[in-house]
């Protein structure tokens, strides 16, 4: 098998198609012909070896003429014989019989005999076949055998004749195919041309610290011949690499998560992760859910192991001192901890650029850390006491956000953000705290402003109707208004308003 692929290798030129010469059809002038262009050479050539043949020529002659003279045979007739041995052998060594394969008008080849002809015939069909993926046989019309006496010289053997009608066919050529999964991606002539454009992959990853690294897929170069219209060139390869295939790639929610974190470090937005996972609460997720990401994945994924150096924080202990005057769940900093620090190497594994597993496998400290002391409250929480998170205030649908915009014919600063629904929707307050303004104050129409007792102060304003006064303490989600749209405004909203030491903030910066 292996002399029978290494002749497929060493394809002949396709020839084009020869023209006869009238008088070659003729065995005499054949046999003319190739006496008279063999004649110098055998002069130039084989003189030491006719030498040769004459003394042993010379020999048996010596003996036949002894046997001639015993039997009185004539001279001339002794000489006669001898001169047809010597060219009997001469023309035996030069020629002999075989079958010339003959397809659309131009020569193949010709092997020893007409069966040798047939089967590799039948073994180019058989190869057409499975490298094309259907049954391929050759127009009888267009194969003829010719069988007679042909020079020793022209004879080939048959995985040769194989070899040579393929080259003249052209649909199948000997190369390199490459797979991925057992999915055929391209071919070339060139393997080590394919080897240099997978290193090209893996290069971006390579480092001197790398200490693994390999395709995630099955990656196979397979040798033999291929169609030759599956033959590209490298940078059509390289552009099927870089597209992607039919493939699911899933999230499993964390601890911590949200819809709209996950969403971003993918780059999808809320809307096209909702197209992928139809039937998620997206406020509801639990850990342990699978979010779908992508329908699509690369060709090719590369896994690198590498080795990291670099500094860890060595966390801090905190002490707690009891303090009966502040409120339970507050603390304040008496002492501020400090890091400490450790000199880490870490063996990480990326595919495809994203870490999926880190191993610390040294690690030596250089600083220990200092232990941070807090005051830590003790008396009980009034119910208005702020958390110090807020809730939304209202339910609806914003129609401006914090930030420049574009209204009443000129453009200014909005200082909060506008919830929309209908008249006489419910308010709450976003966080417990002390009602500092509960009234009319010009454009913010029915205003209540809560003071949170902790730098922040909250606005309410555009309502209907207040539900609480200057100096009442408020509870987080308390009702304190009613939705309307007094003051300068084009519709029922709530005009939600978060300011931290009397400068404005983005509230959605503050809202769950």
């Amino acid at each position: 098998m292996m002399k029978k692929q290494a002749a497929r290798q060493r394809r002949s030129p396709r020839r084009g198609k020869q023209t006869p010469f009238p008088e070659s059809n003729r065995l005499l002038h054949q046999l003319q012909i190739l006496l008279s262009s063999l004649s110098p050479f055998l002069r130039a050539t084989w003189r030491g070896w006719i030498w040769k043949l004459r003394e042993r020529l010379v020999a048996a002659g010596a003996g036949a003429r002894q046997a001639m003279e015993r039997a009185r045979v004539p001279a001339p007739a002794f000489l006669a014989a001898s001169v047809l041995i010597a060219a009997a052998a001469v023309f035996t060594s030069l020629f002999t019989f075989g079958t010339t394969v003959v397809y659309d008008g131009s020569t193949v080849g010709t092997v020893p005999d007409e069966s040798s002809a047939v089967e590799a015939v039948s073994q180019v069909e058989s190869e057409l076949s499975s490298v094309l993926g259907d049954d391929f046989s050759l127009d009888a019309s267009l194969v003829s055998y010719s069988t007679g006496l042909v020079s020793r010289r022209s004879v080939v053997d048959e995985q040769e004749l194989e070899s040579t009608l393929n080259s003249q066919l052209d649909l199948v050529t000997y190369g390199y195919s490459l797979y991925i999964d057992d999915t055929f991606i391209g071919a070339s002539t060139n393997k080590e041309a394919l080897e240099a454009l997978l290193d090209q992959v893996k290069a971006p990853y390579l480092s001197e610290n790398t200490q693994s690294l390999e395709f995630v897929e099955e990656v196979e170069i397979r040798e033999g011949y291929v169609a030759t219209d599956a033959i590209t060139n490298l940078g059509d390869i390289v552009l099927k690499l870089n597209e992607t295939k039919e493939g699911e790639v899933v999230y499993t929610v964390e601890a911590g998560d949200t819809w709209i974190q996950i969403a971003n470090d993918h780059g999808l937005t809320s809307k096209e992760m909702q197209a992928l996972n139809p039937g998620f609460d997206i406020n509801k997720l639990m850990v342990g859910d699978q979010l779908l990401i992508s329908n699509a994945v690369p060709y090719l994924t590369v896994q690198v192991s590498q080795w990291e150096y670099y500094v860890t924080e060595i966390p801090y202990d905190i002490e707690y001192i009891d303090d009966d005057s502040m409120w339970e769940g507050d603390t304040s900093v008496v002492s501020k901890g400090v890091y400490g620090t450790a000199d880490t190497t870490a063996l990480v594994t990326y595919v495809n650029s994203e870490e999926i597993s880190r191993e610390i496998t040294e690690q030596t400290v250089t600083s220990d850390p200092d232990t941070e002391v807090q005051k830590r409250g003790t008396k009980e929480r009034p119910s208005w006491a702020p958390t110090g998170s807020f809730r939304w205030p209202t339910n609806g649908t914003i129609s401006s956000r914090y930030g420049s915009r574009y209204i009443f014919g000129s453009s200014d600063f909005h200082t909060g953000l506008d919830i929309a629904n209908s008249r006489g929707t419910n308010i709450y307050a976003a966080d417990g705290g002390i009602v500092v303004t509960a009234g009319w104050s010009g454009n913010y129409g029915y205003l209540v402003v809560i003071d949170h007792q902790n730098g922040y102060q909250t606005y309410y304003a555009h309502n209907s109707s207040l539900l609480v006064s200057v100096g009442e303490k408020v509870h987080k989600g308390q009702h304190i208004a009613k939705m309307g749209d007094t003051g300068r405004a084009t519709g029922p909203h709530c005009h939600f308003e978060v300011r931290y030491n009397g400068k404005t903030q983005n509230p959605l910066n503050y809202l769950p």
